[in-house]
C-alpha cells in the first residue's frame, strides 16, 4: 500500500471548506459558520505542522511530531522498526546488487540507501528526548488541550534506549566484512567524491551519530530540557547527560574499545568541551556539561585498557579534558 495520501486529504478539504465554500449573506451568521469550521481544528486528522515547525535541523522546533521521514503516529516504534529491517537488508545486498558485466556502483548506492534508513531514523527518535507537544487550540474552542505538554518521560527514556541499542553500542554497525571489500564507486573521470576511493565507513557512521549529538547537546535543546522541568518534564538533564554519557562510553570500558567508538567517545568529548565554553549554553547546562566531563576523566582513568590502540584512546581522552579544564 502507498505510505501516504497522493490525493486531497481532511486537512486540505478543511481549508478549502473554509475559504471556498458560500458565503451567509448575513454577516452575523456568516462570522458563526466559519467559527463552527474553525472549531475543528482539535480534530487529529486536522493536525498540521509545516516546515517553520519542523524538527530535520538539529536544535530547530520544538515538536518531534513535526518532522520528515516520521510515517508513522508512534515514531519512536516505526524508527525502531526500519532501522531493524535496514541491518536485516544489509547481509544480502551483495547477493542482490552484484551483476556480471556491471560495477559496484548500484551495490554502493544500495548500502547508502539501506544506512541512510539507519541515520535517517536515529534522527527522527532523538527529537523525543527533550521534545514539546505543542497544540494551538484557543480558549473556550471545544475540546480545547494546553499549549505546551513536555514528551513523556517513558517516551523519552524509550527513546535514549533505541539511540543506545541501534546507534551508540559497539555492535550497532557491525557491517558484514565481504560487504565492505566491494563498496567501490564507479570511476568517472578523475573525481573520487572525496580524493580517495577508499569507501570511508566509519566517516559515514559518525556523520549519524555526529547529527544526533549535534541535536542532544544543542543549546536550545539542553537549555528547554532544564526549563521545562517547570512545566511537567520529569527527564531532567541530569539523566538525559548520564543516560547518554553511559550509552557512549559503559559497554566497552572494561575491553577493546573498536573504531566506531573510538570516533563516538572523542566526538561526544569534544562537542562537551565546546559547550562548556560556548557563552550561548545556560548555566545549569554548562553546570552539567563540567560534572559529566569530570565523570568522563574518572571512568577512563580506572579503565586505562589492555591493547595498545584502547590505552592510546583513554590517554586521548584524558589529555583533551584535562587541557580543556586547564585552559579555561
Amino acid at each position: 500500500g502507498e505510505y501516504y495520501i497522493t490525493v486531497p486529504g481532511p486537512y486540505d478539504r478543511w481549508a478549502v471548506e473554509y475559504g471556498y465554500s458560500t458565503n451567509n449573506k448575513n454577516e452575523a451568521s456568516q462570522k458563526e459558520r466559519l467559527q463552527t469550521v474553525l472549531n475543528r481544528s482539535t480534530d487529529p486528522q486536522l493536525t498540521f505542522g509545516n516546515d517553520a515547525d519542523d524538527m530535520r535541523a538539529p536544535g530547530g522546533g520544538i515538536d518531534p511530531r513535526v518532522n520528515i521521514f516520521d510515517l508513522s503516529n508512534d515514531a519512536i516504534g516505526y524508527g525502531i522498526d526500519r532501522i531493524k529491517f535496514a541491518n536485516s537488508l544489509l547481509p544480502k545486498l551483495k547477493e542482490r546488487f552484484i551483476k556480471n558485466g556491471e560495477s559496484y556502483q548500484g551495490l554502493l548506492t544500495n548500502y547508502y540507501v539501506t544506512t541512510g534508513q539507519i541515520g535517517g531514523m536515529a534522527s527522527v527518535i532523538s527529537r523525543y528526548i527533550g521534545g514539546v507537544y505543542v497544540e494551538r487550540d484557543f480558549p473556550g474552542q471545544p475540546k480545547a488541550r494546553q499549549p505546551f505538554t513536555p514528551v513523556a518521560a517513558a517516551d523519552q527514556k524509550r527513546a535514549m534506549a533505541a539511540l543506545e541499542q541501534y546507534l551508540f553500542a559497539p555492535d550497532a554497525f557491525m557491517l558484514p566484512n565481504d560487504l565492505l571489500n566491494y563498496l567501490q564507486p564507479q570511476r568517472r573521470s578523475f573525481d573520487y567524491f572525496g580524493n580517495t576511493e577508499d569507501p570511508k565507513i566509519a566517516d559515514r557512521v559518525l556523520s549519524f551519530q555526529r547529527n544526533v549529538l549535534a541535536h542532544l547537546l544543542h543549546p536550545e535543546v539542553m537549555q528547554r530540557i532544564n526549563q521545562t522541568e517547570m512545566y511537567g518534564n520529569t527527564y531532567p538533564l541530569t539523566n538525559v547527560l548520564d543516560d547518554l554519557t553511559n550509552a557512549i562510553f559503559k559497554a566497552d570500558l572494561s575491553g577493546k574499545v573498536n573504531l566506531y567508538r573510538q570516533n563516538l567517545q572523542l566526538t561526544y568529548v569534544e562537542q562537551l568541551i565546546s559547550g562548556w565554553k560556548n557563552p550561548a549554553y545556560d548555566k545549569a547546562s554548562q553546570s552539567l556539561i563540567l560534572y559529566q566531563l569530570t565523570q568522563i576523566d574518572r571512568m577512563v582513568k580506572a579503565n586505562s585498557g589492555n591493547d595498545i590502540a584502547t590505552k592510546a584512546h583513554r590517554q586521548n581522552i584524558i589529555f583533551r579534558i584535562k587541557q580543556a579544564l586547564e585552559n579555561k
